[in-house]
C-alpha cells in the first residue's frame, strides 16, 4: 500500500496541467460576486448611512453587466463537446481513476487471497461497538474485538499511513496523498463553465437577497446599552 501510494502520488505530480492564467475580466466577476456576499453576511457592523449608500450601490451595480465577463454573450448556449470548456472535468475524471483503480485493485487481491482471514490482536481491549469495523468479512459473533480481520486492516492502514508518507515524502505531499486516498475530489464548477452557475443569474440572486436585508446596526443605541450594562 504504501509502494502504490508513493507511485500513484508521482503519477498524479506528472499528469498535473501547466497552470492557465485567468482572464482578469473572470477574476473581477468573481471577486465583486465575493464582495456582494461580504456585504450581505457583514452588514450589521455598519451604520445605517453607510448601509444604505452601499446596499443602493451593490443592487444596481449587480443587475447590471458592469462586472460580467462577458456581457455580450450571457445568453449564448455553451457547448458542452468543446474541449476547452472540459478542461476541469477531464482533470477531475483522471484524478478519479487514479484514485481509484488502484485502491479497487489492492482491496480485490485482499479479498482473494485473504477472506475471512484474522490476521492480528490488538494489545489493548475496545468495546463491542468496534467489532463490526474491525471484524468485516468475519461471521463469528463470539470473537474477541480485538481481533482484526485483513479487510479491515486494509482500511484502516488505508486512512492511517500519514506518518509514513509524512516520513517518507515529507508532509505537504503526505497530506495531498492521504485526502486523495480519503475522499473523491470534488471541483465546484466556474461561474459560466459547463455545470456551473450562470454568472447573471447569481448577480441578480444576490441583488434581490441584499434589497430584502433588514438592517440593525451594533451601533444602534449603543451609549444607552453600554451604560445599562456597567451600571
Amino acid at each position: 500500500m504504501v509502494v502504490v501510494g508513493l507511485l500513484r502520488s508521482n503519477v498524479t505530480f506528472l499528469m498535473q496541467p501547466v497552470p492557465k492564467l485567468e482572464s482578469f475580466k473572470k477574476v473581477r466577476e468573481s471577486q465583486f460576486l465575493y464582495k456582494a456576499r461580504c456585504f450581505r453576511e457583514n452588514q450589521h457592523v455598519l451604520i445605517r448611512e453607510d448601509f444604505k449608500s452601499m446596499r443602493d450601490y451593490l443592487v444596481e451595480t449587480l443587475n447590471s453587466d458592469k462586472f460580467l465577463a462577458d456581457p455580450d454573450k450571457k445568453d449564448e448556449q455553451i457547448n458542452p463537446l468543446d474541449p476547452s470548456q472540459n478542461d476541469a472535468l477531464m482533470q477531475m475524471a483522471k484524478g478519479n481513476l487514479l484514485n481509484y483503480i488502484p485502491q479497487t485493485l489492492i482491496m480485490g487481491w485482499v479479498n482473494y487471497f485473504f477472506a475471512g482471514f484474522v490476521i492480528m490482536k490488538l494489545p489493548f481491549p475496545l468495546p463491542d461497538g468496534f467489532k463490526s469495523m474491525l471484524q468485516s468479512g468475519v461471521r463469528t459473533p463470539n470473537l474477541n474485538v480485538r481481533y482484526v480481520s485483513s479487510i479491515s486492516w486494509y482500511f484502516v492502514n488505508l486512512f492511517g499511513l500519514r506518518p509514513v508518507y509524512s516520513l517518507i515524502m515529507g508532509k505537504k505531499e503526505a497530506e495531498e496523498l492521504i485526502a486523495q486516498q480519503s475522499q473523491q475530489q470534488m471541483q465546484m464548477p466556474s461561474l459560466g463553465g459547463p455545470g456551473g452557475p450562470k454568472a447573471e443569474k447569481m448577480f441578480r440572486a444576490e441583488a434581490e437577497n441584499i434589497q430584502i436585508l433588514t438592517h440593525e446596526s451594533v451601533f444602534d443605541d449603543i451609549f444607552n446599552r453600554f451604560v445599562k450594562a456597567n451600571a
